[in-house]
Formats: C-alpha cells, sequence, structure tokens
C-alpha cells in the first residue's frame, strides 16, 4: 500500500465492489489512517481519540506517514540449526 501511495495509484487496494460507492478523496484519508495506525515507532501512531477526530472532521490537516521499516522473515533450518533472514 505505502508503494502504491507514493506512486498515486492506492486506489488499486480498493475492492472493486465499492467503485463508484465512495468518494476517492475519502477512501484515499481511510487508507493514510490505516498507515498512520501501523508506524513501526508506536509514538508515531495516532491515539484512537485522534483517529476518531480525523474520522469525524475532514477538514483536519492529516499527520505524515513515515515509511515503514523492511520486513525482514526469519527463516530457520531446522535440520542444519542455521539461521538465515531475508527482507521483503
Amino acid at each position: 500500500v505505502w508503494r502504491l501511495l507514493g506512486g498515486n495509484k492506492a486506489l488499486q487496494v480498493v475492492n472493486q465492489i465499492l467503485e463508484g460507492t465512495c468518494d476517492n478523496d475519502e477512501i484515499l484519508r481511510c487508507i493514510h489512517f490505516g498507515l498512520l495506525c501501523v508506524q513501526e515507532d508506536a509514538s508515531s501512531r495516532p491515539r484512537m481519540s485522534k483517529v476518531v477526530a480525523m474520522l469525524e472532521n475532514s477538514s483536519l490537516i492529516l499527520p505524515s506517514i513515515l515509511p515503514p521499516a523492511p520486513l525482514t522473515w526469519k527463516i530457520r533450518n531446522l535440520s542444519l540449526g542455521s539461521q538465515t533472514s531475508s527482507t521483503i
């Protein structure tokens, strides 16, 4: 979603069933809220009271979203006892 948002293609994540039922700006705000709520640093995430205020007042300026941290999966090879990491 982060990459799509940066490329002005965030609406591609919206289910086609919803097409035409919502205002695109409203959908983009909701995507922005979602990305705010999953920031890596918990102190960067808005409190629920702030999320409710943002949902109720569309004129509020939304805080900036920080890029997500790389997602690292640790895979352990049980037979060899070794551990490898892979970054997506």
